[in-house]
């Protein structure tokens, strides 16, 4: 199972701006997504300041990928110099939910994730809401609220996650022996 980060009807954040390469104002992006060549076929790209207001929308020339560096490097018709590109350090790159990279079967929207119920598929008890998603590296781990107030974690992998009904809101799950206890 593999999540993203985004908040149903809210903008996803996909990248970060760190700064400028060479002294054309060619943005430095640090690709905060699954899916960094999304940014190659991108017609325009909104950016926001860190606290949160939109500083505007930027048209790219080209997207190249800096081997080695795991960023991104944009030229945009709006930014032709050092300085302008240097205005715009921390500022964050988002989408709407409409521009969303279509997740494949099996890929889940960390935030759709978010307040759904788990449910054991053997008793169907619920054994709790899904309060917070950790990406591991291996496999993401939902953390859940159970009713009893205690946190407890649930690895995100196909022999313990059965279903996740994203209309219903409810993550089926079989508990491994002694995961729990």
């Amino acid at each position: 199972m593999k999540t993203e980060r985004a908040r149903p009807g809210t903008m996803t954040v996909i990248g970060r701006i760190c700064g400028c390469h060479g002294l054309e104002g060619e943005l430095r992006i640090q690709p905060l997504t699954d899916f960094p060549e999304r940014f190659l076929d991108m017609e325009h790209f909104r950016v926001f300041r860190p606290d949160g207001t939109e500083w505007g929308v930027l048209h790219p020339v080209c997207f190249r990928f800096l081997e080695g560096k795991g960023l991104i490097l944009a030229k945009t018709a709006e930014i032709r110099d050092r300085t302008s590109a240097d205005l715009l350090k921390g500022t964050l790159i988002k989408v709407t939910p409409e521009e969303r990279v279509p997740l494949p079967e099996g890929y889940y929207w960390i935030d759709d994730l978010l307040g759904m119920e788990v449910r054991d598929g053997a008793t169907g008890e619920s054994l709790g809401v899904v309060e917070e998603v950790l990406q591991t590296g291996s496999n993401d781990c939902y953390m859940v609220r159970t009713p009893e107030g205690k946190l407890r974690a649930l690895p995100a992998i196909r022999e313990v996650v059965h279903e996740v009904n994203l209309e219903s809101k409810i993550v089926v799950v079989e508990l491994m022996e002694g995961l729990w206890e």
